[in-house]
């Protein structure tokens, strides 16, 4: 009896669990701290919307596991030699035409293919309405028109848009455009697209028209609305596995999102969620906890990562108003010696060492090192030192003395803020700071740290806190915004925002210097990587020394995932495109997770196996007992 008690509970377990498996609906849980706040992929700014976009849309290349181009809707581009008939006849130079050989193997969720007049009205839309398709200016600013070849080859032409004349585009192998379909979109205007499309089709099934992995369910804008998760499911027909054998093994993938990183943490730890991104203090927690064994089947990653993070101040410099009207209330700070002197009086390797707990790296110039192709470091002669008496004696030489005694300092007859009618005399050195309410609480604490460090040097830094769309924006009316900003690896983009070209558009510091738009132009049409290289550390160097941005930190990205239910995380320090913030495509990492079942399979089968020993060796006691009960009574 004892034996029969033992088994059957057990066979139903396991036979329940087994049961459970083959059945499988294995879901990837993803945590994240900020809200998809667009459905629309040309409105919405945070970094999930840009996880939430990669996942249902297509871009014509991403990135792999090594960072580096590789196909996607365009299994391959090249810019045209000079040798094709085409640039013979016309005489544009080359990189000035590009080429995209496209997959045939793509399909609309709604079931129609994907073609080469997809390719031609995305480019097209973009570049004929450039400031009402906003999102994508860094792009399309070069971009003239796309013509279709046929129906899976597409040639762009790009030029100089002030002037028209044809002009190489070095950066058009990894153009940031997410493809739309044309045949539900091209009736509709580039401002509502931009501006008002609300990113789904209510009268279709599925509401979001993409090529990408994942499918959205026809309650996604529900959810959405609802603001506590959103579902995807797996595209079965998605082009990746017949184009390059690359195939997901799970069935959908769900983004969580949380208001507070520990209520996340313990989501995670009870196995509510598989992998989440983490603030600084709660991701220590994390890892001290799976370091002392306290936590199990949690692994951790710290390290840059390709969304090339970059914490700074972006001082608005240009006189007059900014891209949306505001304009800085203490003009002061357009003197670069204040900035300079601000510079040397805020200490980078603190920020990063003390504010974010070691989980940063101090910042010098916009590119991270990550970027190893494209980063530029400044030589010892070039870098600015954190020095609080040579700050203060910077502002003492350029005329900026606390006259009254308050600790404040006020601008002299002799200072270059009033001989060139910046600000009245005696205009104190006091300056508005635009923080962004953020749920890590190293934003606040650098604000607090700034306020108190400059005030040593006799500035006055006035703090508000702003929602972090609106600060993206750059609507501000403030002197100086406390900004995170992330971009995709090819430098164009970061480079393009800094650019006279950007002013009134995605410039957030109204920045312009002739010398510097010299080399961005260089940039843009040296072809070669080491012409290229050069023109883009020239940018890199002129725009440290000049301080319209003073950077601060490389944060790094703080993952931490269970191994309960999916394996196949990979090594993201050997291969950082792996990584979740790799959202120029589908990331990598989709494609090496598994569900663990097998695993968990096998040792229920041995389980299995030795409960049905232990209950045989149970039932043959057992008869042994009752024959020598038998054999007792018949004696």
């Amino acid at each position: 009896m004892i034996a029969l008690a033992l088994i059957i509970p057990t066979a139903a377990w396991m036979s329940s669990i087994d049961d459970q498996h083959s059945h499988s609906d294995v879901t990837l849980r993803i945590g994240v701290l900020d809200h998809v706040d667009s459905l629309n992929p040309y409105v919405g700014l945070t970094r999930t919307s840009q996880m939430f976009y990669s996942l249902v849309y297509d871009g014509l290349q991403s990135l792999d596991e090594n960072l580096e181009a590789a196909p996607n809707l365009a299994v391959s581009c090249y810019a045209v030699p000079m040798t094709d008939p085409e640039l013979q006849a016309t005489g544009a130079p080359y990189g000035s035409v590009w080429q995209y050989n496209l997959t045939t193997n793509a399909y609309w969720t709604d079931g129609e293919q994907f073609t080469a007049d997809d390719v031609v009205w995305n480019i097209q839309i973009n570049a004929n309405n450039y400031e009402a398709m906003w999102a994508c200016q860094p792009s399309s600013y070069f971009m003239k028109d796309a013509v279709k070849i046929d129906e899976s080859t597409v040639r762009m032409h790009s030029y100089d848009r002030s002037t028209g004349t044809p002009m190489p585009a070095s950066y058009a192998n990894m153009i940031s455009i997410p493809m739309l379909p044309k045949h539900m979109m091209g009736d509709l205007n580039a401002f509502d697209i931009g501006f008002n499309w609300s990113g789904v089709f209510s009268d279709r099934d599925p509401p979001i028209v993409g090529t990408g992995p994942f499918i959205a369910p026809p309650d996604i804008r529900k959810e959405w609305l609802a603001g506590d998760h959103l579902t995807l499911l797996r595209n079965p027909k998605y082009h990746a596995k017949p184009d390059r054998s690359l195939e997901i093994h799970f069935d959908k993938v769900q983004l969580f999102f949380y208001d507070d990183a520990t209520a996340m943490r313990l989501a995670l730890t009870n196995n509510q969620l598989d992998v989440a991104e983490f603030p600084s203090d709660v991701f220590s927690t994390i890892v001290n906890d799976s370091q002392a064994g306290h936590l199990k089947n949690v692994a951790t990653y710290k390290g840059l990562g390709p969304a090339q993070d970059l914490v700074y101040l972006s001082w608005l410099v240009r006189s007059g108003p900014n891209a949306l009207g505001g304009s800085a209330p203490n003009p002061a700070m357009r003197d670069p010696e204040i900035r300079k002197a601000l510079a040397m009086a805020t200490n980078n390797e603190y920020i990063a060492d003390d504010i974010f707990h070691g989980l940063a790296e101090a910042a010098t110039t916009i590119i991270s090192p990550i970027n190893s192709m494209w980063h530029y470091e400044p030589t010892q002669a070039e870098l600015i030192p954190h020095d609080l008496e040579g700050a203060r004696q910077i502002l003492k030489d350029a005329g900026y003395i606390d006259t009254n005694g308050d600790g404040v300092r006020e601008c002299a007859n002799g200072s270059f803020a009033v001989q060139n009618g910046l600000v009245a005399d005696d205009t104190k050195l006091s300056f508005s700071m635009a923080v962004p309410r953020s749920s890590d609480p190293g934003i606040s604490e650098i604000a607090q740290y700034l306020e108190e460090e400059w005030a040593g040097v006799g500035v006055e830094l006035k703090i508000s806190s702003i929602d972090p769309s609106v600060l993206s924006l750059c609507p501000y009316e403030l002197d100086v915004g406390l900004i995170t900003r992330s971009g995709p690896l090819d430098p164009n983009e970061v480079l393009f925002t800094q650019s006279g070209r950007a002013i009134y558009g995605w410039s957030d510091s109204g920045y312009s210097s002739v010398q510097y738009d010299e080399s961005y132009n260089e940039s843009v049409i040296s072809m070669s990587y080491q012409a290229r290289k050069a023109a883009v550390d020239e940018c890199q160097r002129i725009h440290y020394l000049d301080l319209p941005y003073q950077n601060l930190v490389y944060p790094y990205q703080l993952y931490a995932w269970s191994n309960e239910s999916l394996q196949g995380w990979g090594n993201w320090s050997d291969h950082p495109g792996m990584s979740l913030e790799n959202t120029w495509g589908a990331s990598p990492l989709l494609f090496t997770l598994d569900p663990v079942s097998p695993v968990h399979h096998a040792t229920q089968t041995i389980a299995y196996s030795v409960s049905i020993a232990f209950g045989v060796a149970g039932l043959v006691l057992l008869g042994l007992g009752l024959r020598r009960r038998f054999a007792h009574r018949t004696s």
